[in-house]
């Protein structure tokens, strides 16, 4: 499994390619906590690779955050949550629904029979998530669905698929669209130029590169 490191102020960053549809799956470190962001892994060989490389950081899972409900992104949730039964498992609660919702998770159309199973502590706009010396501000952007999280520190956010580099999540009608780059513009980017963006699948990018290139903006 691929996985390429950063150093953030105040954390690392390891993203992990895993599943059938390359999602990025991110360990961060801080000190001695660790914070898992999108676990969606299937193969148990990803699940090793996760649980060893957390296990050779010498540190302490503290939270695993899903963004959204998709399948690509919750699909090893439940066995990460067994694995680390200390961590607090968190989601929006609306997105813990989708992932409870074959259809509306993107399951059965992948021909796949997930249903999350463990129960997620409530995520909320404006709530703090601490690890280390780095707390995370919690946002939420509707759109790619009812209120997909973002994760920001001072010099990054995890946006998941609400923002690529140079395009944004999908969305299933024109006026999800409009709430997806309403939320966007005034969510991500208006957050700092250099701010470091780490997407739900492909490259990081930045607010910078993306105010300057996106078409969508």
């Amino acid at each position: 499994m691929d996985h390429l490191q950063e150093t953030m102020a105040g954390a690392i960053v390891i993203r992990l390619s895993v599943g059938p549809l390359s999602t990025n799956c991110y360990l961060v470190q801080s000190g001695r906590d660790l914070m898992l962001v999108d676990p969606g892994l299937v193969l148990n060989r990803e699940l090793i690779e996760v649980v060893t490389l957390i296990e050779e950081t010498k540190g302490k899972l503290r939270w695993i955050v899903c963004t959204h409900g998709h399948i690509d992104h919750v699909s090893g949730a439940d066995a990460i949550v067994r694995q680390f039964p200390d961590a607090v498992f968190a989601m929006d609660p609306r997105e813990a629904a989708i992932a409870r919702d074959p259809s509306a998770s993107f399951a059965m159309q992948l021909r796949s029979s997930f249903v999350l199973q463990a129960v997620p502590s409530p995520l909320a706009a404006g709530q703090e998530i601490a690890i280390g010396t780095i707390t995370y501000r919690v946002a939420t952007i509707a759109g790619h669905t009812a209120a997909s999280t973002v994760l920001i520190a001072s010099d990054h956010a995890f946006v998941g698929d609400t923002l690529f580099a140079g395009s944004i999540g999908r969305t299933s009608d024109p006026a999800s669209c409009e709430l997806l780059v309403a939320g966007i513009r005034s969510t991500i980017l208006s957050l700092p130029p250099a701010t470091r963006l780490f997407p739900g699948h492909g490259m990081p990018t930045t607010v910078g590169q993306e105010l300057a290139t996106n078409p969508w903006f």
